[in-house]
């Protein structure tokens, strides 16, 4: 059985502590404080007339609107259920022997990469948690791969985009590719700042990573999807895959979810409220809260190692961060709910401190 390694296990720790999944406040996972739109409810509903047939292998509707909402070719695109089946998709399509990646970086590359037999050459970040000349600087002639997250999971923090191309085209030298994770991206206010998909049809070596998870509040789904321009990398990923992986119904979802403008830009909207509404909270507790741009935030609380099991006594879930590529068990990551939640979230961690 897949080890606990994320966020989100509400069924997991319901039995363990013996209480009920809904009472559970689960600040684990960083899903849409608004939650799942109903036009996606519905959208799903309408679709279940056509689950007797297989779903569009090839995904044709749904890229045709990812294309038309990112602005940019169909053919550059890939679909997956979700962006872990795309990670490991990309694992074993591509291959890549020996993988560069800053850490702390979400454990699921590694976890792929790793399965498909590359081997992880770490650069740890320093306390900024952000990455430096030293991660251009160890990109050599026997790097396949190089990952990034923007914003970074767990850190919630923003890397400039002038410092992700010069990591781009030092890859292009020596031949090597770059993932670049955008999931969280679109829900922060300034997504068009930091995005790399205007640079696709420039950068073949480039592959950007979404979802549909956080946004638009729909794990339980399990949609995603790759863009790139290299027609051969496309091919390598949808190959690698199973056919089918994607349903008729996530299919549905994605293609309403994209067509919700008013949505996301709600989303984005409650979430900058919420961020600085939580930010200015929790700077009295005796933490160092990093100043993250995502539906989350991470913070270290030097030395208490039972932040998560003293909040369970309240029916509250925290993610810890000690499974992280340097990190500590003191590192811990909150999402960004409604206010009600944030204000007893904020309440019990004044109460255990």
């Amino acid at each position: 059985m897949k080890k606990d390694s994320h966020g989100g296990n509400i069924y997991k720790k319901a039995k363990e502590l013996g209480i009920r999944e809904e009472d559970i406040l689960d600040f684990s996972a960083n899903i849409s404080p608004l939650g799942l739109p109903q036009e996606i409810r519905e959208a799903m509903i309408q679709a279940v007339d056509g689950i007797i047939n297989y779903p569009d292998p090839e995904c044709m509707e749904l890229r045709e609107a990812i294309a038309a909402c990112d602005h940019v070719e169909e053919e550059w695109i890939a679909c997956g259920n979700g962006g872990a089946d795309l990670l490991y998709r990309i694992a074993f399509g591509l291959k890549p022997k020996k993988v560069l990646l800053p850490v702390p970086a979400f454990v699921e590359y590694e976890e792929a990469l790793t399965a498909s037999g590359a081997e992880m050459v770490y650069v740890p970040m320093d306390e900024t948690m952000l990455p430096g000349e030293e991660v251009i600087d160890q990109i050599t002639e026997d790097i396949d791969l190089i990952v990034l997250c923007n914003p970074n999971n767990p850190t919630g923090l923003l890397v400039n985009r002038d410092f992700i191309i010069r990591v781009i085209e030092k890859a292009a030298l020596v031949g090597a590719k770059l993932l670049l994770d955008e999931c969280f991206l679109e829900i922060c206010s300034r997504e068009e700042a930091y995005t790399l998909k205007p640079y696709l049809g420039h950068y073949h070596n480039l592959m950007i990573l979404k979802s549909f998870t956080k946004l638009y509040a729909i794990p339980g789904v399990r949609l995603g999807y790759l863009l790139s321009s290299n027609s051969d990398l496309i091919a390598s990923v949808n190959h690698a895959g199973q056919a089918w992986s994607v349903s008729t119904m996530a299919q549905k979802a994605g293609v309403c979810a994209l067509s919700l403008a008013e949505y996301k830009q709600a989303v984005i909207d409650k979430v900058a409220e919420e961020l600085t509404f939580m930010k200015e909270r929790m700077k009295a507790l005796p933490i160092r809260l990093y100043d993250g741009q995502a539906n989350y935030l991470f913070f270290r609380a030097p030395g208490c190692t039972d932040l998560d099991r003293r909040l369970e006594k309240k029916g509250i879930m925290i993610r810890n961060c000690s499974n992280y590529v340097n990190l500590t068990n003191d590192y811990w990551r909150v999402a960004v709910k409604d206010r009600a939640s944030n204000e007893r979230l904020i309440a019990a961690l004044k109460e255990v401190f």
